[in-house]
């Protein structure tokens, strides 16, 4: 399948250049996604050594992929995930955007918007429907991330499963995507926001068999050249990878 979409996350060099987008759907200006950003390196199979020789759970090492079936739709994965039913009736583009392959990594992110400190269900439903509306203006098939975690600790459904994410530059094949909302080098994620992410993603480890080294930040990612999921996130990674292991 030809796939025209942009194999990556939204670039911090977007968000500088073009903060006043005008979205079609909305019919109000909003500011562009920001938070992920990566030039476009050629892809690598090989793995990146330690980014902090200090701590080098920072750095996860290899973990050998296990193929196993996709995702079935009830799933004690998905059984605490809001749908995306419930804040979006927009749907993907299905002529852009490619199967999930089986899954190996898990990359989480931050929005990298202005600080967002709402944990009302309502307002974090207009953010993620301006973060989608924000990636489909780019031309993107839909939202990149699979899941969001908001504030309050709840979990909603970004990208359908059965689709590849668009949130890692040339690495997004069997990769999950994971945002957490706020912009944390402005702010640091709540409390129940990261208890809520180390709950989800041992769902995620569970069902694919994964281990904790198969969990990055977005900057993890060989050639990443991005603040995402900025330094207040980034700075507990170690931990959560402990937590979730």
């Amino acid at each position: 399948m030809a796939n025209r979409e942009p194999q990556f996350g939204v670039t911090e060099e977007s968000v500088l250049g073009r903060r006043d987008v005008l979205l079609a759907g909305l019919g109000i200006g909003i500011g562009l996604i920001a938070g992920c950003a990566s030039p476009a390196p050629a892809k690598s199979a090989r793995l990146p050594g330690p980014l902090w020789p200090s701590d080098e759970l920072l750095a996860p090492k290899a973990a050998p992929a296990v193929a196993v079936a996709p995702l079935k739709p009830q799933t004690a994965l998905m059984s605490n995930v809001i749908p995306r039913t419930s804040w979006t009736h927009g749907v993907p583009d299905k002529g852009d955007i490619n199967p999930m392959l089986p899954v190996h990594w898990v990359t989480v992110h931050h929005d990298g918007m202005d600080s967002f400190g709402a944990t009302d269900y309502a307002s974090c439903a207009s953010r993620l429907e301006l973060i989608r509306m924000g990636h489909k203006g780019k031309g993107w098939a839909d939202i990149g991330y699979h899941f969001v975690v908001d504030r309050s600790g709840r979990v909603w459904e970004g990208r359908e499963l059965r689709y590849q994410g668009a949130h890692v530059k040339n690495n997004n094949e069997g990769n999950i995507g994971i945002l957490c909302l706020g912009n944390f080098d402005l702010q640091k994620p709540s409390d129940a926001q990261m208890k809520s992410l180390e709950r989800h993603l041992k769902a995620i480890m569970k069902q694919y068999k994964l281990s904790s080294a198969n969990i990055r930040s977005h900057k993890e990612w060989p050639d990443a050249a991005t603040a995402c999921p900025g330094r207040n996130l980034q700075s507990k990674m170690a931990g959560v990878r402990r937590a979730v292991a």
